[in-house]
């Protein structure tokens, strides 16, 4: 790998490590649910008039109450106020974990201004049931996988008037924001985000799109984005949160985005104090109109957990097209399945990694040595090069003319060196997207001190070995000729940038990188004894 890939590298991680570091997101006020009003029609044709009580007054100010319910993967606790989940304890390989910490009305709150009240009922897991007086029954009931599948959640709503009721703003909750385990935190802010997946015509595989504050005020960004929507939902690097309607159609002005503050966190190591990280709320507007003593039924599936790739991709609904794998997803889809195949036989991620990058350098080896050999022809003839230069700087057509003849005359192409570097870094991106989002090396050990490979080095062993490696590969690389231009000021630097990016990178990503400029530097130093003899 040549110093222009490095350096493009570098320079695009330190951007973005710098915007997210130094223009921390500002703390925004935490906008309160708007509370359901209930509205009367004497007949379908008949303009509404609204109710004076509204569902809120019409309410109780009981105690809220909790419930808990244990699953094979969790420890969930539900709030009677919305009957909603309160807590979501996830028995996480690396530590127990609640996903949903951050408090507000919790996840798939409708009409938080109620307070339920559990029922005995052997059809569900948990069933609640609140009402207002002389307006609604509302029955809401959760059941759940045993195999950490697929979740099911019912709401019944029953008029008990003799007027049709329309119930505006009710909403379905999810938010704001997901946790993760302490590890990785540090990056959670960064990966926070709300979703839809939509199925586009002329498409095969269905889109997951993000889904903005931005959105809110353009209807038709929104339709574009998450018309015809199947599920939707909030997820960070390694959780997901989905909710998929089945008894009814959404549509996409029936999502509501908002951010809320969750918690601060430090600004490039403390240096720079804290900064405020906002989660993402996304809440799903139910189309909520009764006609006189009749029911009506929300039925939604909804999935809380992992995503581990292998078990998303047994559920229906595409929902690993959640995991994000980058503009040349493919090839992070093939890095992944040769890192499961590979793991099969060593019984080690680590070791995986390793051989993994071993055989990628294997096959990248022609081009390798046809970029190194561009390169010391180009540094060989550097001398001859600037003598044209200085001899015909008044002329350009004669120094252009001279300057391909010593192509020529040895062979060069200054652009032969490009083409490594454009192949190079899109299987760097995919081996990037595809071990930093792999379930399989979350907890994963490999030796001594690593005992999860998809978090940092916790001693940074690995990402400084990295860096010194890079200091002496370039030390015994860089040409003489090349010690005084001031275009390898950069490079100068590179190995302490490189460093720095890394540092918080995860400990699988950070050994592929370290094996693999151990193996390109044993590379560069025997071709570069080959090269110089045959020049």
């Amino acid at each position: 790998m040549n110093k222009d890939f490095f350096i493009a590298l570098g320079v695009t991680a330190l951007v973005y490590v710098g915007y997210s570091y130094f223009f921390p997101q500002n703390q925004h006020p935490i906008p309160q649910q708007e509370t359901p009003v209930v509205e009367e029609q004497a007949s379908s044709a008949a303009p509404k008039i609204k109710v004076k009580t509204s569902v809120k007054e019409n309410s109780t100010q009981e105690e809220e109450h909790f419930y808990t319910l244990s699953v094979k993967d969790a420890d969930i606790t539900f709030s009677s106020k919305g009957a909603a989940i309160k807590t979501f304890d996830y028995k996480d390989v690396v530590a127990p974990l609640n996903l949903t910490p951050y408090g507000r009305d919790g996840y798939f709150a409708t009409m938080p201004e109620l307070n339920f009240k559990r029922v005995d009922d052997a059809s569900a897991d948990m069933v609640f049931e609140a009402s207002v007086p002389g307006s609604l029954k509302i029955r809401k009931a959760y059941t759940f996988s045993r195999d950490g599948g697929l979740n099911q959640m019912s709401l019944k709503v029953k008029n008990l008037s003799d007027k049709n009721l329309e119930i505006s703003d009710v909403f379905v909750n999810m938010g704001p924001g997901l946790a993760t385990v302490k590890s990785e935190m540090s990056e959670n802010s960064a990966n926070l985000r709300a979703v839809c997946l939509i199925r586009e015509a002329g498409k095969k595989k269905a889109t997951v799109n993000s889904v903005t504050e931005k959105m809110m005020s353009k209807p038709a960004k929104l339709e574009a984005e998450c018309g015809g929507w199947e599920w939707a939902g909030i997820d960070n690097r390694y959780f997901l949160t989905a909710f998929i309607p089945r008894s009814w159609k959404p549509e996409a002005s029936d999502l509501k985005f908002t951010k809320q503050f969750i918690y601060n966190q430090p600004s490039f190591y403390g240096l720079f104090g804290e900064k405020a990280v906002m989660g993402p709320n996304l809440a799903v507007k139910l189309p909520m109109a009764v006609e006189a003593g009749a029911e009506i039924s929300f039925d939604a599936d909804f999935y809380i957990g992992p995503k581990d790739y292998n078990h998303l991709l047994e559920l229906p609904f595409d929902l690993q097209r959640s995991i994000q794998f980058g503009f040349f997803g493919q090839f992070g889809k093939w890095a992944r399945n040769l890192l499961e195949w590979l793991n099969g036989y060593t019984h080690n991620y680590g070791w995986a990694i390793i051989i993994m990058t071993i055989m990628i350098q294997a096959v990248m080896f022609p081009l390798t040595y046809k970029q190194l050999k561009s390169s010391a022809v180009m540094q060989k003839i550097q001398p001859e090069m600037k003598r044209i230069q200085d001899k015909y700087k008044n002329d350009p057509m004669t120094a252009q003319r001279e300057m391909m003849a010593l192509y020529k005359k040895y062979g060069a192409n200054p652009l032969s060196g490009c083409l490594p570097l454009f192949i190079q870094l899109p299987i760097f991106l995919a081996l990037f997207n595809a071990l930093r989002t792999s379930w399989a090396l979350h907890g994963a050990p490999f030796i001594w001190w690593i005992q999860d490979l998809s978090a940092k080095d916790p001693y940074y062993v690995l990402p400084l070995a990295m860096g010194a490696m890079m200091f002496v590969q370039q030390k015994m690389t860089m040409p003489d000729v090349a010690k005084d231009n001031p275009s390898m000021a950069m490079m100068k630097w590179m190995p302490i940038f490189m460093t720095l990016i890394f540092l918080n990178f995860p400990a699988g990503l950070t050994l592929y990188w370290f094996v693999s400029n151990c193996i390109s530097f044993v590379i560069n130093l025997i071709l570069k004894k080959r090269l110089a003899k045959a020049f």
